[in-house]
């Protein structure tokens, strides 16, 4: 976690991220996904995402997007 938050987000964002400590982030860009996508080896997309691959399915280490490829704009 600390490899990705440091050396993938920081480094690919720099001052465009608001980070909020809890790997929840609001990053300021024009598709986050298609960003993602680029470097798609570090994520696990679920089926139903465009972005979806089979090779990333369930491997320890990939980061899993659990809003579905829904945009969060508020919590509760």
């Amino acid at each position: 976690m600390y490899d990705f938050q440091y050396n993938y987000i920081k480094q690919k964002y720099k001052s465009k991220i608001t980070d909020t400590d809890s790997l929840t982030y609001e990053i300021q860009t024009k598709d986050v996904y298609k960003d993602f996508f680029k470097d798609k080896n570090k994520f696990d997309y679920q089926e139903n995402s465009k972005f979806y691959d089979k090779t990333n399915k369930k491997v320890i280490g990939k980061f899993k997007d659990k809003a579905a490829g829904e945009i969060i704009t508020e919590f509760k």
